[in-house]
């Protein structure tokens, strides 16, 4: 058998397999998202949209659910209250 055809047929064999693994969570392997009040709790500790406090204020740049961010004093505290093993 010529060795293009062992690479084309290793190829259509493995392609399936990876595309299991690899896509939108087929094989699992990630856990997934957690209850509604977790994910909810994870979004404002890791909040992806712009402080008012460090920039220019643009009200058009946050969706609604996200217009009163966390002061910075509280921000600060975050991590330091939930990992006190650091000695922060």
């Amino acid at each position: 058998m010529p060795a293009w055809t062992v690479k084309l047929l290793t190829f259509a064999l493995l392609a399936p397999l990876l595309a299991v693994v690899a896509g939108c969570r087929g094989a699992q392997l990630l856990p997934p998202a957690g209850p509604m009040n977790q994910q909810q709790a994870n979004a404002v500790v890791h909040d992806p949209f712009p402080q008012n406090d460090i920039g220019p204020y643009d009200p058009s740049s946050r969706p609604p659910s996200y217009q009163q961010p966390l002061p910075e004093p509280v921000r600060n505290r975050i991590v330091p209250d939930q990992m006190s093993w650091l000695g922060r």
